[in-house]
């Protein structure tokens, strides 16, 4: 106790001081979140149990200080997070993410629901109510909106906002389990057989979206000798690209002109299905050696880093008929896309080039392909995007039949920034990218301070309030009921109604709950990427959805 005191003697009115303490419980909690049990392990989320150990033992640090930085956290790590899922967010929206979706929200609005039950006729505090629903969820912004909700509501004290974190902080380890249990009970309800889910996933991923393949074939129909490549309407939107061309022993890169002519082999790149067609309509698959032939032909792996020719289509760009240059393959956020004339290319796409040295260099020279530059974060779309950020979160939002109005607030409004922002791609000069491992840093320091400061919050007699009367252990209860109940609802539909595969099934779980640990669990059950895909899928929309949820919840709560 002596040392302890001498310790806040210390740090009291030293700025200094109470950040370096802060960054103490960090580091524990992160050394805590690093610890790995039966596969699990909390990460980042540590940091929330060892703040809440430094608040219970009284460490803490002056309030004005602990909300400005709580603020800035939270923007940091909204914005960092909403430039990561931005640019997958309309993809998400279409065909199977559209109904992935619309699940999610169907899971968020139940918990929402039930949590504003519990409010009404559970016996709880309603200022607790988005802190319960926040916990379950494992949404921060969403702690965050709700919290900032009740600051904007009369007669709200200081405990009544501590009342929120505590919900948060009891609810939030259940909140992180509970997803993995929904997947294991989801399995274990309809009896899934792994490896006979991946046969039907597989068969159901190659209609949907055929590999990209490579096959070298020879031309056997006398019908197409002197017929030139623009004119074979058999190539037109098929996602087929004639890389190379063979012809008396030398390579060429083959253009629109290029005739062809009994004998002729032909490198072709597309997706699997389409490029079988189209040997067998020209002729015959061939095993000649392709790769070491002689003449002026090279290949290049890019990087697209010039600013100039964003959104511009391969068609816009014209590289065949300017540079004799063909683009074969095109690697985005590590997906493969099909190099159609229609593709818009955008700042560090991946794309392979084949054609004439000349050509390849000028095409290089045309694109960029500086991968110093995808490494090299920018500033001026970090703080400008924080500004828009801010002021988009600002914004009111009349809800009819409340009389009141709603705000995205900082939880929100950043991240919405980001997303539009990621979207447009670029202004000029000014590019909203930042590298994975920029964002990764950005994003988990956001988070860990953001979590410090909560933890630090609630921390101040949290174990009287936790186990001083029953109320803590009903907030538990009824935070498992709200991470539970939904999930496993919709999931079932999901499986019976919708006959959606269980990768897919684990992986919107995950998603819907924003779990990370749901999905490493997902991932390691299944061995397959389908529930990450599924994940990135709903998580912009899964991350949204609860930020108004939970002030809808203290506004609803609170009449």
């Amino acid at each position: 106790m002596l040392a302890m005191d001498w310790f806040q003697k210390l740090t009291q009115g030293s700025v200094a001081w109470e950040l370096a303490m802060l960054s103490l419980a960090i580091t524990m909690g992160l050394a805590l979140g690093a610890v790995r049990i039966r596969g699990i392990k909390l990460g980042v989320s540590g940091v929330l149990f060892s703040t809440l150990v430094f608040g219970q033992l009284g460490l803490t640090i002056d309030p004005d200080v602990l909300s400005f930085l709580r603020d800035s956290a939270l923007i940091i790590f909204v914005y960092a997070l909403g430039l990561q899922v931005g640019p997958g967010f309309l993809t998400s929206m279409r065909e199977e993410g559209l109904r992935l979706n619309v699940l999610s929200i169907g899971a968020v609005a139940i918990g929402g629901f039930i949590t504003w039950m519990i409010a009404k006729w559970g016996h709880i505090d309603f200022h607790a109510a988005s802190g319960v629903y926040a916990g379950a969820f494992t949404t921060t912004p969403g702690l965050a909106a709700g919290q900032g909700a009740l600051r904007h509501m009369a007669n709200t004290s200081p405990q009544d906002i501590a009342l929120t974190g505590l919900a948060y902080t009891v609810t939030y380890p259940f909140g992180i389990v509970g997803p993995i249990l929904a997947i294991a009970l989801l399995r274990r309800m309809f009896r899934i057989d792994i490896a006979e889910e991946q046969k039907k996933l597989t068969a159901a991923v190659e209609v949907k979206r055929p590999p990209i393949a490579v096959v070298n074939f020879e031309i056997t129909r006398e019908d197409l000798s002197g017929v030139a490549l623009r004119d074979l309407q058999e190539l037109r939107n098929t996602g087929v690209i004639f890389s190379r061309l063979i012809r008396a022993g030398e390579v060429s890169t083959p253009t629109g002109e290029t005739t062809l002519q009994l004998g002729d082999t032909f490198r072709a790149v597309g997706p699997r299905t389409a490029l079988a067609r189209v040997v067998k309509s020209f002729g015959k698959a061939t095993t000649a050696d392709v790769d070491h032939a002689v003449g002026d032909f090279t290949r290049l792996d890019l990087v697209v880093t010039r600013t100039q020719v964003l959104r511009k289509t391969l068609r816009e760009l014209n590289l065949i008929r300017r540079a004799g240059v063909s683009v074969v393959r095109v690697h985005r956020s590590g997906i493969e896309l099909a190099p159609k004339a229609t593709l818009r290319l955008q700042f560090g796409d991946q794309l392979s080039v084949v054609g004439p040295a000349a050509g390849v260099k000028t095409v290089e020279e045309e694109l960029g392909n500086s991968p110093d530059t995808l490494n090299r974060p920018q500033l001026i779309p970090l703080f400008l995007g924080i500004v828009l950020g801010v002021a988009v979160g600002s914004i009111p939002i009349f809800v009819p039949g409340l009389g009141t109005r709603l705000t995205i607030g900082l939880a929100g409004g950043p991240m919405i920034a980001a997303i539009l922002l990621s979207q447009l791609g670029n202004v000029g000069s000014v590019v909203w990218y930042m590298p994975v491992a920029s964002n990764t840093l950005f994003r988990d320091f956001g988070l860990a301070v953001f979590l410090a400061c909560v933890g630090l919050m609630a921390g101040h007699h949290f174990l009287e309030n936790l186990l001083g009367s029953t109320a803590g252990l009903v907030l538990i209860a009824w935070g498992i009921v709200v991470t539970m109940l939904p999930v496993l609802i919709l999931g079932a539909f999901a499986r019976i109604v919708m006959k959606m595969n269980f990768f897919t099934l684990a992986g919107w779980v995950a998603g819907a709950m924003t779990s990370s640990p749901a999905l490493l669990f997902a991932d390691e059950l299944t061995g397959s990427d389908a529930p990450a895909l599924a994940y990135a899928a709903v998580a912009p929309l899964s991350l949204l959805t609860p930020i108004l949820c939970a002030q809808l919840l203290v506004v609803l709560c609170g009449f």
